[in-house]
């Protein structure tokens, strides 16, 4: 009997930035994911705003998050999703108040939704790029306009020559010693649920 290629997590990311970011692990590690962004990156979705997001048709309810995401693995018993599955909020912690981003960070912030035992919050204090500065990582700004403008990250390695998995852990195992994110935590969730 063939087994299911459920879908293992749906992302909500704060702009273009991480929306590509998501696309491109999503696409090299051939992973089953979902990526929401408010106007296909190009509108950041912010810290203050993921009430209003995770009160809209989609995540509202589990029953209209799972008649949407219908590929999504659910317990025998039909009435929850397999506790495997993950939906990561990837936001900067700019723009907001210093309580707004505490209790984005460690949950507080969502104890009232349905879906609470399967969010998990990754946070880049303050921002992504100055996470990446931080930590070293090459990237490159693309755009023309500061608006339009996003981060360009992988490949990682100059010559191409590393594998995709590879680039992938190795940005990993840099992030882990960040102590301004927890984007590492993601790129963990990709790496193992990779078939």
């Amino acid at each position: 009997m063939k087994q299911l290629n459920y879908t293992k997590a749906v992302v909500i990311v704060h702009g273009k930035s991480e929306k590509q970011i998501c696309q491109y692990i999503k696409n090299k590690l051939r992973l089953k994911m979902e990526i929401y962004s408010d106007k296909n990156g190009e509108k950041a979705i912010q810290i203050t705003s993921l009430k209003n997001i995770l009160n809209n048709k989609i995540f509202k309810s589990y029953r209209n998050f799972i008649k949407i995401y219908e590929d999504v693995e659910l317990s025998r018993d039909g009435k929850s999703i397999n506790n495997n599955f993950k939906i990561f909020i990837i936001m900067d912690t700019d723009d907001c108040s210093a309580v707004q981003k505490r209790n984005f960070i460690n949950k507080e912030m969502f104890k009232w939704h349905w879906a609470y035992n399967y969010i998990v919050p990754i946070y880049n204090i303050p921002e992504l790029e100055s996470v990446l500065e931080k930590a070293n990582i090459p990237f490159k700004k693309t755009g023309d306009k500061r608006k339009k403008e996003y981060i360009k990250l992988f490949p990682t390695d100059p010559k191409y020559e590393k594998t995709d998995e590879i680039q992938i852990q190795e940005l990993l195992n840099t992030l882990k010693k960040q102590e301004n994110t927890n984007l590492y935590e993601f790129l963990d969730f990709c790496l193992k649920s990779s078939d």
